[in-house]
């Protein structure tokens, strides 16, 4: 799900993840409430079935290995054709997520738990990071679809931090055209300035 008006318009970005402010995201869409209570009945999950955040050599601040695995699997399936590794997106989301603190960082780790475990609302036998990248990229484009509003929410929340991250990368330049920074493209000469006597 690679959105051309995103990458043609980076601003977009930030727009989207601006919407995602210090008063969370979950709780203001329809259900929210009750997805919160949902997921605080899923499994926590074993360190041995989500070695990633192991793997990638990543210290989680905010995110458990589960939460981590099933990011690291949204962002292989939304970045096909993005020239930024998942997990370094991953990686910085947990550490954003470390910094903005709550209710954003638990309702982000809510939507990870429901998008990880609710595989089988959509005929899926297997977890949300057993699946093929395909497979990741049709359940969350349903998510998307979805009729209801807090599937589509918790969708546009995780899309809008992968982007968001992924697109801030100076890798993505030359799909966004995004020439860099003034500083980057002007050089401006430093001089002196007299403040004259300070008593």
């Amino acid at each position: 799900m690679n959105d051309r008006s995103v990458e043609a318009n980076p601003a977009g970005l930030a727009a989207g993840a601006a919407a995602l402010d210090r008063r969370g995201f979950l709780r203001r869409a329809a259900g929210g409430s009750a997805a919160i209570a949902l997921a605080s009945l899923l499994p926590a999950g074993c360190a041995a079935d989500y070695p990633q955040a192991r793997s990638d050599g990543v210290t989680l601040r905010a995110l458990s290995e589960k939460e981590y695995a099933a990011l690291r699997a949204a962002a292989e399936a939304l970045l096909a054709d993005v020239p930024v590794p998942p997990a370094r997106v991953a990686a910085t989301i947990d550490s954003e997520l470390a910094l903005i603190g709550d209710p954003v960082r638990a309702d982000m780790k809510t939507v990870l738990g429901l998008v990880e475990h609710l595989t089988f609302l959509s005929g899926r036998l297997r977890r949300f990071t057993d699946l093929s990248v395909p497979a990741r990229l049709s359940y969350l484009e349903g998510w998307a679809r979805s009729r209801f509003n807090l599937r589509r929410a918790a969708f546009q929340a995780l899309k809008a931090f992968v982007f968001f991250f992924a697109y801030s990368e100076n890798a993505t330049r030359a799909l966004t055209g995004f020439p860099g920074p003034w500083p980057e493209r002007a050089q401006i000469p430093a001089y002196p300035v007299d403040f004259g006597e300070i008593s």
